[in-house]
């Protein structure tokens, strides 16, 4: 489980840095879990983006909830269920209900089912968590192309916490559309393992950190 914090403006790039850097699956399902008393900085989806990331929008459940409560229920039934790549959670403010105990249930279904779960935090203080990866994500400045046409969307990424390694790395990424991935911006050709990704980390407790 992996925890993305964003400030309001950035919950869009937060969002697709979770899906794209999240495991996929092959065939299986993506849940995005929503409460609609917190709909401030609310994304708006599409498929195309969707596709974009490597994610089928085919595949690509939004569950409403009435709240916070009902979203974590949510969150962790479908954790707990087969065929499911990745949970996003999307939460906005403090979202009190998210403490160590729940975010605990969290980690122990996600490793059971091997199921990954990224619980996105947008206006959010970091706190104690179960979570294995804790990121900041901001939106950075594209690079013109040739001719001055924009260049491909960019990120910075910072990692605050990793469970059982060191923390502290910070990244500029930039979306590599043929690759369909993101990649350093710092290294001209994408080098497996340069950045900390998600789905080596899906292990479970046995393999933190690997």
């Amino acid at each position: 489980m992996h925890e993305v914090h964003c400030a309001g403006e950035d919950r869009a790039t937060a969002l697709a840095f979770a899906l794209a850097m999240a495991d996929r699956g092959d065939g299986e399902a993506v849940f995005l879990l929503r409460a609609r008393e917190r709909q401030r900085n609310a994304s708006v989806i599409s498929g195309d983006a969707l596709a974009l990331l490597g994610v089928d929008p085919r595949l690509l459940t939004i569950v409403e909830t009435g709240g916070a409560v009902d979203m974590l229920r949510a969150g962790l039934d479908a954790a707990r269920c087969p065929g499911v790549a990745t949970i996003v959670i999307e939460s906005e403010g403090r979202f009190a209900d998210y403490d160590l105990t729940a975010s605990r249930r969290l980690v122990l279904a996600a490793e059971a089912s091997r199921t990954g779960i990224v619980i996105l935090r947008c206006d959010a203080e970091p706190r104690s968590s179960g979570a294995h990866t804790r990121w900041s994500v901001a939106s950075a400045p594209s690079v013109p192309m040739e001719a001055d046409a924009p260049g491909p969307p960019s990120l910075d990424a910072h990692l605050l916490r990793l469970r059982g390694g060191a923390a502290g790395g910070r990244w500029r990424l930039i979306w590599d559309g043929q690759d369909g991935r993101f990649r350093d911006a710092a290294r001209p050709e994408a080098v497996p393992g340069a950045v900390v990704s998600f789905p080596p980390l899906r292990k479970g407790a046995a393999g933190a950190g690997e």
